[in-house]
């Protein structure tokens, strides 16, 4: 087997537009043949391009390995192909309310004085025509991953308070310069932004906003490691400023002196990103499938659980 499926309490998501299979496995798996009893009448071609289009998930994280191991419990779904819109944006799920989507690296996430129509939020508006869409937070313009935006006022309102009080999880995966002597922990700084735009950190409570970062190795290779990484909050350049001020620039990310490029991007990735819905409450949970380019720097940790 390739990889084991963790499981995690999250369901399976879908559009007011999509259909979705849904099956609780009995017994542990590959994930290939679970899809053959999902949908009995599928060949094996069919059920890998199911794979290599995002459209299965397994307890609502995009899983693509078809060797990987199903446990017995697991809810395994398959929806219709995700919408691509312009720039590679994907849409994950869309309801009255709010539409989740999944950036690609170097697209800005809102326009700049420079750049009005090639980002997410113009995309969208585009998209979404005539409707409004609000922004209710940012990626980094060469980070990749989820994103999600507002659809009307009142879930704009909502999403917003979600994002300040941090009532949400957000994880995110990381390659970072370096080895690591422990396999966890934290980051905990005050984050200030300098008239370049530059964020700096200090120890100094007063000097900026308090960010606190934490931590985990999943894997190692050739000096860059691997980490799964959870934000307590939410500042800017948060990931990337605290890992280097410890000793391990984000690989590529030569702003805050990386020295490698193994990505030839910036190796950061939204993975994870959990709330609860500001309409419904109904908790709500979306994943972006990690480009393949990191697992072929440093794939995760085979003893991982």
């Amino acid at each position: 087997m390739k990889g084991i499926i963790a499981p995690r309490q999250q369901f399976c998501q879908k559009t007011e537009q999509q259909a979705v299979m849904r099956h609780i496995q009995d017994q542990d798996l590959p994930l290939l043949d679970v899809l053959g009893l999902v949908a009995p009448g599928s060949s094996k071609s069919t059920r890998r391009q199911w794979l290599a289009h995002d459209q299965v998930t397994v307890d609502g994280r995009n899983v693509r390995d078809a060797k990987a191991l199903v446990r017995a419990g697991q809810e395994v779904c398959v929806g219709d192909k995700q919408p691509l819109l312009p720039e590679k944006v994907r849409i994950i799920y869309e309801d009255r309310h709010i539409v989740a989507i999944d950036k690609p690296t170097g697209l800005l996430s809102v326009a700049s004085d420079r750049v009005l129509l090639r980002n997410v939020h113009a995309i969208l508006k585009r998209h979404y025509r005539p409707n409004r869409i609000y922004v209710v937070h940012r990626l980094d313009q060469d980070t990749s991953g989820v994103m999600v935006f507002a659809l009307t006022e009142e879930a704009c309102l909502g999403l917003k308070t979600v994002f300040k009080t941090h009532s949400l999880d957000r994880r995110y995966i990381a390659l970072v310069e370096g080895e690591f002597e422990q396999k966890e922990g934290s980051w905990e700084s005050y984050l200030w932004e300098d008239q370049a735009l530059r964020v700096h950190s200090s120890d100094d409570p007063k000097s900026g906003k308090r960010a606190v970062t934490h931590y985990r190795v999943t894997g190692s290779r050739q000096n860059v490691t691997r980490l799964e990484v959870t934000l307590e909050t939410g500042r800017k350049n948060q990931i990337r400023v605290q890992s280097s001020t410890a000793g391990h620039p984000v690989v590529g990310d030569t702003k805050y002196g990386a020295s490698s490029d193994p990505l030839k991007r910036l190796g950061l990735h939204a993975e994870y990103l959990s709330f609860a819905h500001p309409i419904t409450g109904k908790q709500m949970a979306f994943t972006s499938p990690l480009p393949k380019r990191f697992d072929r720097v440093v794939a995760q940790a085979k003893t991982e659980k």
